[in-house]
């Protein structure tokens, strides 16, 4: 398997470079599904998930940047406040993240590993709800 590093490289992913909302913005990639719980086949997809910060206009009300999704790649990037809404809600799509491998991420920025450090802050009993309606 590639790292997520050689993968992101490739010119499928250019949208991460040239994007408006993500182009200097991003502040950490990692793997998600399959590859992050370690279960991946050699058939399995690549499915990238990431957080970008929101821009000046974006805070301040004037623009409204929540996610930029590219479908060829499998990839999700959210806006850093959705990110850190969505992971207070102990959503799975962004809980998967903070217990992602060291090797399966790609770091940015520290606010990134300022997430990874508190991941505690995140988990709670909503955890129970978020996943308890997923069965085998």
């Amino acid at each position: 398997m590639k790292s997520i590093q050689e993968i992101v490289a490739g010119s499928e992913y250019d949208f991460l470079r040239i994007n408006e909302h993500l182009k200097g913005r991003l502040i950490f990639l990692a793997f998600g599904g399959s590859h992050s719980y370690g279960t991946a086949t050699p058939a399995s997809d690549v499915d990238i998930r990431g957080c970008a910060f929101n821009s000046k206009q974006d805070i301040l009300g004037f623009g409204n940047f929540e996610q930029v999704i590219d479908n060829p790649t499998d990839t999700t990037i959210y806006s850093f406040t959705k990110t850190v809404r969505l992971m207070c809600e102990c959503n799975p799509n962004l809980i998967e993240l903070v217990g992602c491998k060291p090797e399966h991420i790609m770091i940015f920025d520290p606010v990134a590993q300022e997430l990874l450090d508190n991941k505690r802050m995140f988990l709670s009993r909503r955890v129970m709800y978020s996943f308890g309606g997923y069965r085998a």
